[in-house]
């Protein structure tokens, strides 16, 4: 792998990705990109990463869709659950991410999601004392892709949020988009709701 540019940044992710302007934003996310054309990996925060078209993605949603039907949609959504589980974010050293997550913790991995292009996620209602969580994503690259639909699209974002709402409320839960750019909204929005009561301690 070729050397870091030393002039590019290497301090600690900030504390708000989303003050940053589009510059800085871009020298940020450079300062840690690695990539060597002869092995064919990319990192991004030493984390193997790959630059993917959103129509890629959709593309094997619509072929799924096409296979199996209905059950497409859980397909996607546990995928992107098992994605939150996995790594919340390439940046996952610097945002510890387990349950239970912290709000703060949240915004930045909603910061990296930004950063990284999966649009702007932002949290329109937290209560955790009734296991409620609805998250809003403005620009959703799946809802841009896939184009006009009758239903809701965003369903491997669905499990995405679903994980980081499980990691925040610390407790089981299910997601559901109930708006979607990709029906007509100005944004797609997704309702987080517990499935096991609040752990005790």
């Amino acid at each position: 792998m070729p050397a870091r540019d030393r002039r590019s940044p290497t301090s600690n992710l900030p504390k708000s990705l989303s003050a940053l302007p589009p510059e800085k934003a871009a020298e940020f996310l450079l300062g840690r990109l690695s990539t060597d054309t002869q092995s064919g990996v990319l990192l991004l925060s030493n984390v193997p990463c790959v630059i993917v078209r959103p129509e890629a993605i959709t593309s094997i949603q619509k072929q799924l869709e096409e296979t199996i039907g209905g059950s497409a949609k859980g397909i996607l959504y546990l995928a992107g659950e098992r994605s939150a589980r996995d790594g919340m974010s390439p940046f996952a050293s610097q945002i510890p991410s387990g349950p239970p997550l912290s709000l703060a913790n949240a915004r930045r991995i909603m910061d990296s999601a930004a950063l990284l292009g999966w649009g702007r996620v932002d949290i329109a209602t937290f209560d955790p004392a009734h296991g409620r969580l609805v998250l809003t994503v403005k620009n959703s690259p799946l809802a841009r892709a896939y184009g006009t639909s009758k239903k809701p699209v965003c369903h491997f974002l669905s499990g995405w949020i679903g994980g980081l709402g499980r990691f925040l409320l610390d407790r089981e839960v299910l997601c559901e988009e109930t708006a979607c750019a990709a029906h007509g909204h100005d944004r797609c929005e997704f309702e987080i709701r517990a499935m096991t009561p609040p752990r005790l301690g």
